[in-house]
């Protein structure tokens, strides 16, 4: 395909999305909505991420034992058929989850750890319902100084984070349908009203597969164009609400620019092949058929 070739394509290409607008505009406006809702989801999770670990970690049942005794009582608890998992927390680690809570005060947890945690044994059981009866059977055998386990507080901001993200999830995996559907119609309504155009064109020996580029491409477009506005009001929320929150609340969560930037090409990336497939699924029969 020459220099002549690619501009009289992109010249019709123009053409083409200019006779459709109406339904063009309403794949873009969708692709907009699914892939700014992918973007708050994204940014909403990485911002409060840190936080997010350390509910989902007080969720585990935790012994603290005497010296030397750590490994054996991991191996123990790791055989015990109401156990789901089982792994070692050192006291520098607790001390690392802790920190995320104490930015700009680190002399606070100094003094509020003493300089140093205990190393603890923290598991996972099946049933949590079952947390007080296996701690107070813990607490009866010798060499285990204390058992720690969740309180009802952790358990109902674990349910709330499940629920949320499950929520998002489905209306994520909605919007993106319906965008995909737009686009399909997009398409198929192009071809249909470009019919006797592409029949021409196959006549005048213009290979097919020119011309299923020229709608894959009008596809790319619709996609770069609704990334583009996501990406946009992403940018936005990140720099007006989530850095407001986190000035304001810093141990709630924390945002970097390699953050945003990632949610902005995870959207792009999306938005093209989501608009990439539509096109392509609708018109790959008919182009052959024409």
């Amino acid at each position: 395909m020459n220099k002549h070739h690619f501009k009289y394509m992109m010249e019709d290409i123009r053409l083409g999305l200019t006779r459709n607008k109406g339904s063009a505009i309403a794949s873009i406006v969708l692709l907009f909505i699914a892939l700014l809702l992918i973007g708050c989801l994204l940014l909403t999770r990485s911002f409060v991420q840190d936080a997010v670990h350390y509910v989902e970690s007080q969720l585990a049942m935790k012994v603290y034992v005497e010296d030397g005794l750590v490994e054996d009582v991991a191996v123990i608890l790791e055989k015990q058929n109401y156990t789901h998992s089982v792994e070692i927390e050192t006291g520098e680690e607790l001390i690392g989850e802790l920190a995320f809570f104490f930015q700009g005060k680190e002399h606070l947890l100094d003094t509020f750890t003493n300089g140093s945690v205990e190393d603890a044994v923290k598991f996972q059981i099946t049933d949590k319902s079952l947390m007080p009866v296996i701690a107070k059977e813990l607490e009866a055998i010798k060499g285990i100084k204390k058992v720690v386990y969740p309180q009802q507080m952790a358990e109902i901001l674990s349910k709330w984070i499940t629920k949320i993200e499950l929520y998002g999830t489905i209306s994520l995996i909605i919007f993106l349908a319906l965008a995909f559907v737009m686009v399909y119609i997009t398409f198929h309504l192009a071809m249909y009203q470009r019919n006797r155009e592409l029949k021409v064109k196959l006549l005048l020996g213009i290979d097919p597969r020119l011309v299923s580029l020229q709608f894959l491409l009008e596809g790319v477009l619709l996609g770069i164009a609704g990334s583009f506005l996501a990406a946009l009001v992403v940018t936005a929320f990140h720099r007006t609400i989530f850095q407001k929150i986190q000035q304001a609340v810093p141990y709630l969560g924390s945002l970097n620019l390699s953050d945003l930037i990632g949610t902005i090409i995870i959207q792009s990336v999306i938005g093209v092949l989501l608009s990439l497939a539509a096109s392509y699924l609708s018109t790959r029969k008919l182009i052959r058929h024409v």
